[in-house]
């Protein structure tokens, strides 16, 4: 007997074995077990996805000779027929082969004759979508009503070109693409049941490769059985595939992460001896980065894998660097004369402008040179007070001594001695200039030898009226200026629709409020109020903002905000006028016809207008502030 490749050999007979489409297969046997059959089925996805297989599955069930039914048995007659593509009801038609109506019209006239053999005569045209408009017009009659006994699957890779008139005739199903991991389960199993031994490490390079279609990783893995001899391994599988092994990309983040350019460049030379395919290089590297940083947000999708201990070597900042520095050079990569240039250029990149800002060689240079600057401001801040210190009376003789601190100076802005002296010479210059006026000042004000504790009681006595205040004034005063500050101390009754819109639209001001909670307070107007109840309404348009999270959020901050236990209640309203959005927009657009009435009236646009035939574009006319 010949060779029977795994695509045939492992095709699903039953729904139980599809992988992937247990949304379609749970439908179609509640479908069957309900006995709810429709006349027309849909099946829509990428290639090898399972389209055709479920039909032909749904044929059979339709047709066992053991009654219709989610489970056919398998062993009669129809069952075998069916499963051998020679089932004279079972009609299958490649649409891209007969795309003209007179196909159409020749495949529709047997339409009305009962089934030869099975229970139902079952249309399977494959690749709709390719029909021409005239032949869909010739199937819309009969696809809408036919007879009892006939049943349409159609299955199509490009749902989209096909007429509405069609869809809306069809129970639609849309096959999904298969997850790497869920192909490399699959062909766990296929290959065990092959007895051929395989890495597991080179299932999942088939996985991916394979991009979603059971059908082409089958073949792939025939090819790399084929290839390697009968045993799967991932030198073999990624030679095949043209890919390059995880390890490799592994060795050079490792290397990135300790920051040294020398041995990255030297293990990229080593790499690439053993894969030459850099653009292969570089999407691997992208794919890592990738897991790495979802390795780091979200853990429990990588336990399985060796990237936690990487992932740990970069900071989530370095992750998402990195990944843009790649993607750049991916689009860039057709431009390069070398991609071993793009790839010496990209890894240098990410060297360069690592988010600590330097490499860990050079880091304690740039360092030091701005250190110096950080004590600067305290030295400048002291020279300032010294420099103000005369003008307050009372510490001027005193302060007069003590003003040159010459040994405060940090010792890495230390001067040579005649630097010092030719910095301080200035300084003993202006010092008369400065100190005699305050000291006249000082004299003038002491009348006569009074001891010093007696200019210093008299500020005292002046404050004692103010410690003396009485307690439940002061408590009572501060009380007062509370509910004066208030934002509630202003608010209009709630009666007054307008006077309450527009103080709402300065309250939202004031609220710290940021992205889609603001826009939610913004587009809202407050209507009305009872007691700790605040109503507000929104229009349909702005429904999708809100939810109870953000409700919350909005009301925890106006409780916040006003030291008031309310609650808010936001219902659809259609009819609001003076919410604070429509205000600001009120408020701009008052504000862009006052300014294009003013430049219309400007003697100078009139002039130009009237001598030179000037226009006023009024579209490029724009309020200088809109608040």
């Amino acid at each position: 007997m010949s060779y029977q490749v795994l695509a045939r050999k492992y095709r699903p007979s039953r729904f139980d074995e599809l992988v992937g489409q247990e949304h379609v297969s749970k439908a179609l046997i509640h479908a069957l077990e309900n006995n709810r059959i429709h006349h027309a089925y849909l099946f829509a996805g990428t290639r090898g996805c399972g389209k055709t297989t479920i039909a032909r599955i749904l044929a059979k069930c339709l047709n066992c000779e053991e009654g219709v039914s989610a489970t056919p048995c398998e062993v009669c007659s129809s069952c075998r027929e069916i499963a051998d593509g020679r089932f004279v009801d079972l009609i299958e038609v490649d649409a891209a082969s007969r795309t003209r109506v007179e196909d159409t019209r020749e495949l529709l006239d047997n339409v009305q004759y009962a089934p030869t053999r099975g229970r139902y005569k079952v249309y399977l045209i494959d690749e709709v979508h390719m029909l021409s408009t005239h032949s869909f017009n010739a199937l819309l009659k009969t696809l809408e009503e036919p007879p009892a006994h006939v049943k349409f699957l159609f299955a199509t890779t490009d749902p989209q070109k096909l007429p509405v008139t069609i869809l809306s005739r069809c129970l639609q199903f849309n096959l999904t693409e298969l997850t790497p991991s869920q192909i490399h389960q699959h062909l766990a199993k296929l290959l065990a049941a092959e007895n051929i031994p395989f890495e597991d490490n080179s299932l999942q390079y088939l996985g991916e490769a394979a991009k979603g279609s059971v059908r082409d990783a089958l073949s792939l893995t025939d090819q790399a059985i084929a290839f390697s001899g009968g045993e799967l391994t991932v030198a073999s599988v990624t030679a095949m595939l043209g890919t390059v092994d995880r390890s490799h990309v592994t060795m050079l983040l490792r290397s990135l992460a300790d920051g040294e350019a020398e041995p990255l460049l030297q293990l990229l030379d080593k790499v690439l001896t053993h894969s030459p395919n850099e653009a292969a290089l570089l999407d691997e590297t992208i794919r890592t980065l990738h897991r790495l940083a979802v390795a780091q947000i979200v853990p429990q999708r990588e336990e399985a894998s060796a990237l936690q201990d990487l992932a740990g070597a970069f900071t989530p900042e370095q992750l998402q660097l990195y990944y843009d520095i790649a993607i750049r050079t991916r689009r860039d990569f057709p431009d390069v004369p070398d991609g071993r240039i793009g790839l010496e250029m990209m890894l240098l990149r990410m060297l360069l402008f690592r988010p600590d800002g330097v490499l860990t060689s050079g880091g304690g240079s740039a360092a030091n040179e701005q250190q110096p600057s950080a004590p600067a401001a305290p030295a400048a801040a002291a020279s300032s007070v010294q420099a103000t210190a005369p003008a307050q009376p009372p510490p001027a003789i005193e302060a007069a001594p003590e003003t040159p601190p010459v040994a405060e100076v940090p010792p890495w802005e230390e001067q040579p001695a005649a630097q010092q002296e030719s910095a301080a010479a200035p300084a003993v210059q202006e010092e008369p200039v400065t100190a005699a006026p305050v000291k006249a000042e000082a004299v003038a004000a002491v009348p006569s030898p009074t001891p010093p504790s007696e200019p210093a009681a008299a500020p005292k006595a002046a404050e004692a009226p103010v410690a003396t205040e009485p307690e439940p004034e002061t408590t009572a005063a501060r009380e007062e200026q509370a509910e004066a500050a208030s934002p509630l101390a202003n608010m209009p009754p709630a009666d007054d629709e307008v006077a309450l819109a527009r103080w709402w639209e300065q309250f939202v001001q004031g609220l710290a409020l940021q992205g889609v909670v603001n826009s939610v307070a913004r587009s809202c107007q407050l209507k009305s109020y009872e007691g700790h109840r605040w109503q507000f309404g929104l229009h349909t348009g702005h429904q999708i903002l809100i939810n109870r999270e953000r409700q919350e959020l909005l009301q925890s901050t106006i409780r916040a905000a006003i030291n008031q236990p309310i609650t808010i209640e936001i219902e659809q309203d259609n009819a609001i006028d003076q919410s604070p959005d429509m205000i600001r927009a009120e408020r701009m657009q008052a504000q862009l016809e006052a300014a294009t009435q003013a430049l219309q009236e400007d003697e100078v646009i009139q002039t130009l207008s009237r001598e030179f035939g000037a226009k006023l574009d009024l579209d490029s006319i724009t309020p200088t502030i809109y608040e």
